[in-house]
């Protein structure tokens, strides 16, 4: 495995509630464990408990950071991040891997993701200009991380 001192952490906040999604994303992690180590981590959702949408994500924010805190570079998904092609993508990512090792993905809530997290991102990532689920996001997010390791290892799962 190229990349087996790697290790790559996806943390979101939330559980996934619809089966067909956790079926697809046990399948892509699957997918991926071929290429490097990877676990996905879930933070407890906070909006919506009673507590204003700023409190909640500063509250989703110090729990992404900790589930974090053992990452050399974070990389968060928010809509206004910059965006790849695949290709372009594939490339960053092997760069961030050779330079960092370890990387942890953030995917906040449905609120957003806390100044704290953004500020200790060295990257910020959109999937795109548009507006997903969240369990669509994270879906959509694995398989992009799956496409650029097939791109990388000259494979001809993208077209």
């Amino acid at each position: 495995m190229r990349w087996a001192s790697a290790n790559l952490c996806v943390i979101v906040v939330g559980k996934l509630k619809t089966p067909a999604w956790t079926a697809v994303q046990s399948d892509y992690l699957e997918r991926l464990r071929r290429y490097v180590p990877i676990e996905l981590s879930e933070v407890k959702d906070a909006v919506g408990k009673g507590s204003p949408d700023e409190a909640a994500m500063e509250q989703e924010g110090r729990a992404l950071l900790k589930e974090a805190s053992a990452a050399r570079s974070v990389i968060a998904l928010t809509p206004v991040g910059k965006t790849f092609d695949s290709t372009a993508w594939a490339r960053m990512l092997e760069k961030q891997i050779e330079t960092y090792q370890n990387l942890a993905f953030v995917i906040g809530g449905p609120a957003g993701l806390s100044a704290d997290v953004l500020k200790a991102s060295r990257l910020q990532l959109s999937l795109s200009c548009m507006t997903f689920p969240h369990e669509l996001a994270r879906v959509i997010f694995l398989e992009q991380l799956y496409r650029a390791f097939t791109i990388l290892n000259g494979e001809k799962y993208h077209k």
